[in-house]
């Protein structure tokens, strides 16, 4: 019987600098351990966000908003399961 890998999740929210999530943020990738697209995605409408990354190790993800500036942030994924991550925007 074959078994399945547990995809590799990165999930999070962003926040601006009151605490309230911003919408359409962009998120790119500034540093992961493989080949990644620029942009990963925009931010949903409750801020959040889910992201699938091909290997364990460590990723750097910026988020930002026009309106809220940018933060960034360092996670480490693991070898399963979900890693979870806020970026709070300074504005």
């Amino acid at each position: 019987m074959a078994t399945t890998a547990t995809p590799l999740l990165i999930t999070g929210q962003v926040h601006d600098a009151r605490g309230r999530p911003v919408a359409g943020a962009r998120l790119d990738w500034q540093a992961a351990p493989v080949a990644m697209p620029d942009v990963a995605l925009l931010s949903g409408g409750d801020g959040g966000f889910t992201l699938a990354v091909p290997v364990a190790g460590r990723y750097r993800l910026r988020a930002s908003s026009d309106a809220h500036g940018q933060a960034e942030a360092t996670v480490q994924a693991g070898s399963g399961g979900s890693t979870a991550l806020v970026l709070t925007l300074p504005r």
